[in-house]
């Protein structure tokens, strides 16, 4: 059944000015966000912004410096988060002491990702980065147009590698983001740095909720929201409302996805 419902653009256009580093490693560690912003400034200076944080409370501070910098200056930063992590979040060490959770960065981002227009990339360089995405569906608003990051554990040194071929190709004239991450892999040795459009998440995220409205509404014909419910969500989350061009890059008709449906006897 998926497969005849529309789906959104798998990759848009994503328009950055430069790369916000934010570090959250505790002083014993090798501090391979100040490596990399050194690395960066050396090719392009001024590109890179570092900051280096203390606490979980820095991390989401230096987030909200971000934020202040793209409502005023235009600033429309690649995110990236140096750190250690797991399915839970982020943290300074590999002990998992303190604990920035997935949930307690959805807000930050999300009002980082409206003040740049939904144009925000998010590179989390720890050690099972892709692994918390799955958290970062939560709405009203998108965390981030794509998320990046490793799909294994790897050592500090091989993320390095990765990072910087990552940023680097990210600097070729018309270069995809499939073709930068495939670089960056290949820097980073045995693991991947993976990818994800956050429409493809949110679209996924959709369809097994409408598929859960049609189980516990077997037989009912409004076991399906209203479409211009399920409109509003999407187009909020897309931030269609603040910005309407973005329809261009993220429309999704509703009323196309639950006629089919409903057609298909399913809602």
């Amino acid at each position: 059944m998926r497969d005849c419902l529309p789906r959104p653009p798998r990759l848009v256009e994503v328009r950055t000015t430069n790369v916000w580093i934010i570090e959250w490693l505790s002083p014993g560690e090798r501090h391979t966000g100040r490596l990399l912003h050194e690395w960066i400034d050396e090719r392009r200076p001024g590109w890179s912004a570092y900051r280096s944080c203390g606490s979980k409370a820095g991390v989401i501070q230096a987030i909200q410096e971000a934020t202040t910098r793209a409502r005023t200056l235009q600033m429309v930063p690649i995110l990236h988060l140096e750190s250690h992590g797991s399915r839970d979040g982020l943290a300074p060490d590999r002990d998992c002491s303190a604990v920035l959770t997935w949930d307690e960065l959805i807000a930050p981002l999300q009002q980082l990702n409206v003040a740049t227009g939904c144009n925000l990339v998010v590179f989390v360089a720890a050690c099972t980065g892709i692994a918390g995405i799955l958290a970062l569906t939560k709405g009203p608003r998108a965390p981030a147009v794509v998320l990046v990051g490793p799909a294994a554990t790897l050592s500090p040194s091989e993320l390095l590698w990765g990072a910087k071929e990552f940023y680097r190709r990210w600097q070729d004239k018309d270069a995809r983001l499939a073709d930068i991450a495939e670089s960056a892999s290949r820097e980073a040795g045995s693991v991947d740095i993976d990818w994800q459009p956050f429409t493809a998440l949110a679209y996924d995220a959709l369809l097994n909720r409408l598929a859960l409205c049609c189980r516990r509404g077997e037989g009912r014909l409004n076991a399906l929201p209203p479409a211009w419910v399920l409109q509003q969500v999407w187009d909020e989350m897309f931030m269609i409302d603040l910005y309407p061009s973005n329809r261009e890059r993220f429309g999704l008709d509703m009323k196309v996805i639950t006629e089919r449906i409903r057609g298909a006897g399913l809602g």
